[in-house]
Order: C-alpha cells, then structure tokens, then sequence
C-alpha cells in the first residue's frame, strides 16, 4: 500500500471513533504540503504550482483548526471582504478536493448517504456534509454562499448552518445583467460587511478593502495576459496547476498567493517563447470545461505536464475576465458584485458556452473537454449546448462523466480509455491537416 493511500486509511478508521485524530491526521498531511510550498524556490510551472499548493494547503489546516474562527463560503463567494478582515474561508469545494487526493473521500460520502443525503447530490458538498456528520469537520461561526451557478450550495450550505447553529447569509445573484443588478448585488455584500463584524467581531476597514481588490485586479489582469501568451508557448501544466488558477480567480483573489501565482505563469509563459504557432511538443492541446479530478491518477498520467496532451486552460478561472475592464477597485462592493453579476457562470447556458469557446480559440486548442461531474445539474445541462457549438467552430469536444471527489463514480479505466480515444483522433486530424512544408514548432519549456 502507498503512503497516501496508508494515510486514507488511517484518517478512515479515525473518522468512525475518534474525529480529532481524524482531523489531526489531515492537517498534519496538509501541513506537510504547505511547508513544501514555503520551502519551494524557483521559477517554472511546477515550482509555482507547489507554492500555491502549499499557500491553498495552510488555509485548509487553519480552517480545519479553528473552525470557530471561521466562515464557510461557496467558490463563488467574493472573499475579498475575508481577507481585508482577516477571517479564514472553509470553502467545501477545496476541503474536498484535499480530501480526495488522501484518498478517504469514499468514506465521508457514504457517511452522509447513510445520514440521509441523495446519491446523486455533488460529491464536493456531499463529502462535506459526511465530514461534518463524523465531526471531523468542526461547527463554523458563519456560512455565506452565493446562488452563482450551484444550486447544490443551496442545501448543504444550509444544512451546515442549522446544524453548526451558525448565521447564515445567501448572496442572491439574479439572472440579469442591468446596473440595478449590480447595486442589489452589492447591498447584499455590504450586509455580509456588516456581519462579519456582528458574528466575529471582524470589521471590514474600507481603506484595506480597496487594496485587496486592488491585488484581485492586477491578479485577473495578469490572468488575461497569460491567456493572450497561451496560443504561443507550450508549458508542463497539470490538473492541480489548472486548479489553482481556478481557486486564484475565485477564493483566494485579493491574496498575495494569488498574485503571486499567477504571475509566475505569466513568466513562464513569456520564459517559453513567443514564437509564432501553437504547440512545442507534439501533443494534442486541450481545453477544459468545469472542474477537474487531480486526484485521479489515470487522468494525471495522460494530462500532467503534458505526458499525453497539453491542458492550455479552463474556463471557470476565465469567467471575469471579459467584465475586466469595468470593474473599479476603489468601489470594492461594485468591484465584487459586479464580477458575479457578468460572470460567464451566470445566465443561460449559451453564454458559458460562448466564452469557453473564445477562450480555447485563444489559447490554440485543438480539442476540448467538457467534465461532467458528478451530481452537477449545470454541466448535465451544458453537455449538448457545448457539443453543439464547438462542433460548428471545428474544434472537437469530449464529454467526459466523472468525479472531482468521490472515486465511486469515476471509472479510471473508462475514462482513461474514452480520453484516449479522443486524443488519438485530435493527433490524427492534426496529422491530417499538417503542411509537409511548414516549419517546426516553437520550442517548449
């Protein structure tokens, strides 16, 4: 038996009886990857990677530690009001996937089944909920989620609150895309302002609140910049550095992490050359729609550091990034609310899809994955707008069912076989489509 899964084991049996050794188990595993990430020197996507790896891990631990210090937020939520008051996020979503790369997810998830949860509810909510119901995850001071997108959120968020006996705020994002959106968005923020001081005595200074949302602006436009320099350089991405995009552009904007981390992809992408025409290795690029399971070792062996296929992005760490230009730090509420309002997860399916596909071409892709997680009614019902859309631009694209958490519903060998498949015909129509006389590609990393 490996280590990790050793590890999973332990954390599995301490999770029936003794829930602190449980949860000691996990932080001192957590813990473990966060002193990796401070001791990582270096530049290149791996070494960035690490370090936000670590900085993502240390939230975890705090949070796992000091529950009571804390407050329980949705991807979505605008955390930059948590970090100009110093309170840490529990976002259920990253707890999850952490979770899942111990390997003990299975046993949390069928913990909250047994306690009543449907089987076809989100597995990054349903593991928190099990989590919770064992006692490993502690009762927070307060929960806040948004309606963005996830209609899971809605019920284990609540359910969380109940039994914890926490307050909790729901920031409604409505469909629509008017000003007055926005200001009804940003009321709803303030509110949440206003009790982070009530619950936790945090008061949200607006002076650092401005300067956070001042680091969330040059993160995102260090994002945009990284997207323009995609198309031109081949990079070792993985599964894990296209998450910590995605928790970047979400949770943890307005951190010096996030900054930080993205910044070191913008270098190496400039450090990979800019020379003209996708590609540097020889292998499909791919884009990616949704989440992504890094936990799952026979994903990771065809797409990490481009061993079978290139990932060049993912369009939830996107989805701001069209609204960039109007957004305004020095009114930190309207910088927050209206991200949500315009984010590309808001509103009919055919605007995620718009933008998704605006972004592959950006970035040169010569396929695309569109990951249909498990108990997500927005990818189940984004699947045929995608197919659809993509197929009449020319790029292909895979809907690929899985799992970002619970092994029980991620079939390794199938998906590895369907993926496969796929990459072989995106290799062949390339193949196909190439000039004999055209130079070679631009060198990698």
């Amino acid at each position: 038996m490996d280590p990790v899964t050793l590890l999973g084991s332990w954390v599995d049996r301490a999770a029936v009886d003794d829930p602190a050794r449980a949860r000691g188990l996990l932080c001192l595993s957590y813990s473990a990857v966060a002193l990796k990430g401070r001791l990582t020197g270096g530049r290149g996507v791996v070494a960035a990677q690490d370090r936000c790896n670590g900085a993502i891990a240390s939230g975890v631990v705090g949070s796992l530690r000091h529950p009571e210090a804390s407050c329980v937020v949705n991807i979505f939520l605008p955390c930059e009001l948590l970090h100009a008051a110093g309170v840490a996020p529990m976002i259920p979503e990253v707890v999850s996937v952490y979770v899942a790369c111990t390997r003990c997810a299975e046993g949390f998830c069928e913990r909250a089944e047994a306690a009543g949860v449907p089987e076809s509810f989100c597995s990054y909510h349903k593991l928190m909920l099990g989590m919770e119901d064992a006692g490993v995850l502690g009762p927070p001071a307060l929960v806040a989620n948004t309606t963005l997108a996830c209609d899971a959120n809605q019920v284990s968020f609540r359910s969380m609150a109940e039994a914890a006996g926490a307050p909790h705020l729901v920031v409604d994002v409505p469909q629509g895309t008017s000003e007055e959106d926005v200001a009804y968005v940003a009321d709803q923020l303030r509110d949440l302002a206003a009790t982070l001081g009530d619950v936790l005595g945090a008061e949200v200074d607006e002076d650092r609140l401005r300067e956070v949302c001042r680091r969330s602006r040059r993160t995102l436009e260090g994002m945009r910049r990284y997207c323009a320099l995609r198309s031109r350089c081949s990079l070792p991405t993985t599964l894990t550095s296209e998450l910590c995009l995605l928790v970047c552009t979400h949770v943890f904007l307005g951190t010096e992490a996030a900054e930080d981390f993205v910044a070191d992809m913008v270098a190496a992408a400039e450090a990979a050359g800019a020379a003209e025409g996708a590609g540097g290795r020889g292998v499909p690029r791919v884009f990616w729609l949704h989440t992504l399971p890094n936990w799952q070792g026979a994903m990771g062996r065809i797409f990490d550091g481009g061993a079978e296929a290139e990932l060049v992005g993912n369009d939830m760490a996107c989805d701001s990034l069209d609204v960039l230009d109007a957004l305004d730090p020095e009114r930190p509420f309207d910088f927050m609310a209206r991200r949500l309002v315009f984010s590309t997860s808001n509103g009919p399916a055919g605007r995620r899809v718009d933008a998704a596909l605006a972004r592959a071409r950006e970035a040169g892709a010569d396929g695309a994955v569109l990951f249909g997680h498990w108990g997500c009614k927005q990818t189940l019902g984004l699947a045929g707008v995608a197919e659809k859309a993509f197929d009449e631009a020319g790029i292909p694209l895979l809907v690929l069912s899985g799992d970002g958490c619970d092994p029980r519903n991620a079939p390794s060998g199938q998906m590895a076989t369907r993926v496969g498949a796929f990459l072989e015909s995106l290799s062949r129509t390339a193949s196909g489509a190439a000039d004999p006389g055209a130079d070679g590609p631009a060198a990698g990393v």
